[in-house]
């Protein structure tokens, strides 16, 4: 019986060595940089996902969605992503957003180059993974609107954003949409305020995607997030098959 219990012990030792080794629990920087790439990974690819499902749906005529289903793809994919991300992370997903809350002393400013390295090669991931599953259908788009080409402003489009406007125009738009991002942020987390429950957090967040994607979206695209626009971008790059 002392064998037994012996060895039991020992094996269940070992599980919760090997569960702390898995969950990082002895590197908690590594954990949460794992955590916003994860995030931001699941943040494009949803998201991004939404784009390409909307616009190459039919040949463009947008069969399987339309404005509202992005803007509504977004916010849940903004929701998913602080889910993801606040396990172990602090659920930022935006370089922005982590810059904000390190400016006000809520965040440590020595960690910021190590969760925006991370945010964007998350977002780069997430639009690699959306490139595979769409493959085909980008293009066959290609093939039947373009000779073939991949141009940045139609099919590219589905990972990046575009000017509508003039670029002094999209700059405003960028600066007031980043920037309300930024104050919700603030606003939806802030202990003296509110008091929302953590939990939902993520919750709200979504909603106020949601709600700045349906009003900023006509002139650049409602980017709001830089690693979400140049995790992409890099990726297009490397592929080096769009034309802009």
């Amino acid at each position: 019986m002392g064998r037994t219990d012996t060895f039991e012990g020992r094996l269940e030792r070992r599980q919760h060595f090997l569960a702390d080794k898995i969950r990082l629990n002895s590197l908690p920087l590594l954990r949460a940089c794992l955590a916003e790439f994860c995030g931001t990974a699941i943040l494009v690819i949803l998201g991004c996902g939404v784009i390409a499902q909307t616009f190459l749906g039919d040949h463009g005529r947008q069969a399987h969605g339309g404005f509202l289903s992005v803007s509504m793809g977004w916010g849940f994919a903004v929701y998913m992503g602080v889910i993801f991300a606040g396990c172990g992370g602090s659920g930022h997903i935006n370089p922005a957003i982590t810059l904000g809350f390190s400016l006000i002393g809520k965040f440590p400013f020595r960690r910021v180059p190590l969760y925006i390295i991370s945010q964007i090669f998350g977002a780069f991931v997430g639009a690699l993974a959306i490139y595979g599953v769409y493959y085909e259908k980008i293009h066959e788009y290609a093939t039947i609107h373009e000779n073939g080409s991949l141009i940045v402003k139609t099919t590219g489009g589905i990972f990046v954003t575009n000017p509508g406007a003039s670029h002094l125009t999209c700059f405003f738009d960028q600066v007031l949409g980043t920037a309300l991002l930024a104050a919700g942020a603030l606003a939806i987390s802030d202990s003296n305020g509110w008091k929302l429950p953590n939990y939902l957090h993520a919750l709200h967040f979504g909603f106020l995607v949601y709600a700045i994607v349906g009003c900023f979206a006509l002139n650049a695209g409602a980017a709001l997030n830089p690693a979400r626009d140049l995790g992409p971008r890099i990726m297009i790059l490397l592929c080096g098959k769009f034309e802009s």
